[in-house]
């Protein structure tokens, strides 16, 4: 009998519609376990009914808040969850954890590759500092 690894789970959090699709697709295809929120407080919701998750990958700067801030949120049910920030096109950032629109597939997927294992999150340098 083989043991097949969990399926990573993730939340995809913008108030963009299309682009939360679209990177709900990619991950979908990859094998991810995905789930969508239009808001942060949607996010969160999702996380209690449904379980903490593996990954976040939410924009750097939403109405109700910003994907850091919705990160410390969400790591009270995962310690180890990992981020990735996508933030808007002319933003100058350096840091892995945040991808600038306009992104293709291999952007998102190449990002999610180069995380920072979770034991090593905790070096990763915040970007809501860069702000």
């Amino acid at each position: 009998m083989t043991m097949s690894l969990p399926v990573p789970k993730v939340a995809v959090v913008s108030e963009d519609a299309e682009l939360t699709e679209v990177c709900a697709s990619v991950l979908r295809q990859e094998g991810y376990a995905v789930r969508t929120a239009q808001h942060s407080g949607h996010a969160v919701l999702a996380c209690l009914e449904g379980g903490p998750v593996d990954l976040l990958i939410a924009e750097l700067s939403m109405d109700d808040g910003s994907g850091p801030s919705l990160a410390r949120r969400m790591r009270r049910y995962n310690p180890n969850l990992r981020a990735i920030y996508i933030a808007k096109a002319g933003t100058l950032c350096t840091t892995e954890t945040v991808l600038v629109r306009p992104f293709t597939r291999d952007d998102l997927l190449r990002r999610l590759e180069g995380l920072p294992e979770p034991d090593d999150a905790s070096a990763t340098t915040d970007p809501s500092t860069y702000f």
